[in-house]
């Protein structure tokens, strides 16, 4: 349901999606959903967190890399490369946090506090640490850094994927952001 719910609220958005769309999707009775969720927000709220769930172990990795080994580069890299990869990883997660956060309110809100916030807290010590050290590409904060990463992973993803990619063409996808994202925040 989870799923569906996900796939619908990406595709059409909140007040695009019914409970019902969403139930023949999953092949469910649409009392099923009202019983197990009780209102659409609360299953909306449910796939933000089963979202943040399926980002969390991204995410500790992330934040393993701020004591870890190796130079304030190499773990800044493999830090990116994990937000980035973890942001490919779920198809519609572009479209849906676009969709979201470009209205303000409670949504809006939840999506930050779940997830938002907490790859902000796994990435900016990171980027703190290559901007104190001079690895930046430019002398901006790093949250705006954080922010220009996701937008310039966001629009790509949003743009590819309105084409319909096969797996090969999402893989090859992920790829391409990888390198071409990363000489964006630090040098090659």
């Amino acid at each position: 349901m989870l799923g569906a719910a996900l796939h619908g609220f990406a595709r059409k958005g909140y007040d695009g999606t019914g409970l019902r769309q969403i139930a023949e999707e999953a092949g469910v009775d649409p009392a099923l959903i009202s019983h197990q969720f009780g209102s659409k927000f609360a299953l909306w709220k449910a796939v933000v967190d089963e979202i943040a769930l399926r980002l969390a172990a991204a995410r500790q990795s992330i934040a393993e890399l701020h004591e870890g080994p190796g130079s304030t580069e190499e773990r800044v890299r493999e830090g990116l490369r994990r937000f980035i990869t973890a942001n490919c990883d779920i198809p519609e997660l572009a479209k849906f946090l676009s969709d979201e956060m470009s209205q303000p309110g409670e949504r809006q809100d939840y999506i930050l506090r779940e997830i938002w916030d907490p790859y902000q807290d796994a990435m900016l010590p990171l980027l703190r640490e290559a901007r104190a050290d001079g690895l930046l590409r430019h002398d901006g904060s790093p949250e705006l850094t954080l922010m220009m990463v996701m937008g310039a992973v966001m629009l790509p993803l949003l743009m590819m994927r309105r084409r319909g990619l096969s797996a090969g063409d999402e893989a090859d996808l992920s790829r391409r952001l990888l390198s071409d994202v990363l000489p964006m925040v630090l040098p090659a």
